[in-house]
């Protein structure tokens, strides 16, 4: 394999070029690198948890439905994406301007606006950084415990969050050349994270004298599509985690907002996209062999304590704990490693966190900065010096504080409001892909769109659109019918009213914004 590290003197030049501004002395707009944009792209689209996370739920079995997200959905789904990127670089809207020039403008809002939504309330789940910070002081999770000021263990929590997420939104107001800068340095630690965690991995398979700590069983039918852990032993189950494979491969659509801000949009692009997709899909399959390498599924996660929020520092401490008795540590001498080594990652993690203004800006980005002049109020799109459309940004920020305040503050009611608010976002984040692909089957039919890349001629690019259009209707149909099978008929309702109340508000704008351009020529 060759080495992907970067000379340091062109990585240099690079980030060089993402602050030189660009647009005269009056106007002055930093453009963003093609490394840049490769690390944007990569931060937002990938992590080092998600192929911890899916080797958790699925073991080695969790290759196989990666595959099939990668070659049914992320691979094709990259593609278009940059084909319709680079059809439309000069255009600032991102995903909505690919749907309004495709197909029109009550289409493009509806997408757009249950894209921006299920971003937006991704965020109430801020308070999460307490988990963190506890593993970076105690080396394990003992936020439940915490109580500030006399308030309840939410209510802290909470507050915390809080303070977390303002000084996200601070790096955010602070315009592209700054959110840039954060996203190569998030870049460089999250490289290091692999170093520690991958390597390290790698280094006490071989001391181990090259054993899988859980068996490489992948040849039977079983063993392809079942894992160790009981909750996906069932067809039904099975499916399940096949939707949740394609859905942690989404988001490369997220960057095509930033094309106008691109250096040389339109070879850069495709490019940047192409070489991140090819990287992602390498690294999830890898992350879960090598995890396989060193963690026995039943003795790690058999622990109660386990939970999708917590199980990569359980991987981390199992680990490194073996690494310790390999080494001919005592066991406790080796529970203290893990717990170290749990530190050190959880404070690159917590640097590598520097991606997150850029994961606020691009809903702001695609929305704000994006749908016509006069469909949203004009304070909400006006610019500062920096270019931020910071009024929307502010009043967003105000609107997620509020309600991660009432979450912490409002009891167990509160609680079950989130958990179905959850639910709703699962459906409504994966609906706007499937609306992406069908607007990019309408571009490929309309020769009126200049097409300045392409990777799929016209007849190949409606086949594998539709493949991919009928793969995600299936996961979002299937995600709505599961809590019905099951019974769990106010899961299902909230999951179902996602997509309805959301599309509606933005077919209803959509309406409202027409109906003022026809007063207009009237």
């Amino acid at each position: 394999m060759k080495d992907n590290s970067l000379n340091k003197g062109e990585y240099a030049e690079e980030i060089e070029e993402n602050i030189e501004e660009k647009a005269g002395k009056n106007n002055k707009v930093a453009k963003i690198g093609f490394w840049s944009f490769v690390a944007m792209i990569f931060m937002t689209c990938y992590g080092l948890g998600n192929g911890q996370q899916i080797y958790y739920q699925m073991g080695y079995a969790a290759i196989t439905y990666v595959i099939i997200g990668v070659v049914l959905f992320f691979i094709p789904y990259t593609f278009m994406v940059s084909e319709m990127s680079s059809a439309f670089h000069d255009e600032k809207g991102g995903i909505f301007s690919w749907m309004r020039n495709s197909v029109g403008i009550k289409f493009s809002t509806v997408g757009a606006f249950l894209w921006y939504i299920s971003a937006v309330i991704w965020w109430f789940s801020t308070s999460s950084i307490c988990i963190t910070l506890s593993t970076m002081i105690f080396g394990k999770d003992e936020s439940e415990t915490w109580h500030l000021f006399g308030l309840s263990n939410t209510g802290t929590t909470a507050i915390i969050g809080v303070i977390w997420f303002i000084i996200i939104v601070f790096f955010c107001s602070r315009g592209i050349k700054s959110i840039s800068k954060l996203a190569n340095i998030s870049m460089l630690v999250t490289i290091l994270m692999h170093i520690i965690v991958l390597g390290g991995g790698l280094l006490v398979f071989f001391l181990n004298g090259a054993h899988f700590a859980q068996p490489f069983d992948y040849t039977g039918i079983h063993s392809l599509f079942m894992g160790p852990n009981k909750s996906y032993d069932t067809p039904i189950a099975a499916l399940a985690f096949l939707v949740f494979a394609i859905f942690v491969l989404g988001g490369m659509e997220a960057s095509g907002g930033l094309i106008d801000k691109v250096k040389n949009p339109k070879k850069n692009v495709p490019k940047a996209m192409i070489l991140s997709g090819i990287i992602i899909a390498i690294l999830y399959v890898a992350i879960v062999i090598i995890t396989g390498m060193v963690i026995n599924w039943k003795t790690t996660f058999s622990n109660p304590n386990v939970n999708l929020f917590n199980y990569a520092i359980y991987i981390v401490q199992q680990q490194f704990f073996e690494l310790g008795r390999e080494l001919g540590m005592s066991i406790p001498a080796s529970i203290a490693l893990g717990q170290w080594v749990n530190r050190i990652t959880t404070w690159v993690t917590f640097i590598s966190m520097l991606n997150l203004p850029l994961m606020l800006y691009y809903p702001i980005k695609q929305i704000f900065e994006g749908v016509p002049e006069g469909m949203l109020p004009k304070f909400l799109t006006k610019k500062n010096k920096r270019g931020i459309t910071a009024n929307a940004l502010y009043v967003q920020a105000a609107i997620i504080i509020i309600a991660m305040l009432l979450i912490g503050f409002g009891g167990n009611v509160a609680n079950t409001v989130y958990n179905n608010l959850t639910f709703m976002v699962t459906i409504t984040t994966s609906i706007p892909w499937a609306f992406i692909v069908f607007a990019y089957i309408k571009f490929k039919l309309n020769d009126n769109i200049k097409k300045e890349y392409q990777f799929f001629n016209k007849k190949w690019g409606v086949i594998v659109g539709s493949i991919t259009f009928v793969t995600l209707v299936f996961a979002d149909v299937f995600s709505i019918i599961q809590p019905f099978i099951e019974h769990n008929y106010q899961q299902a309702i909230w999951i179902l009213s996602g997509p309805i109340i959301f599309g509606l508000i933005g077919f209803i704008l959509a309406v409202n914004y027409l109906r003022k351009q026809k007063q207009n020529l009237i």
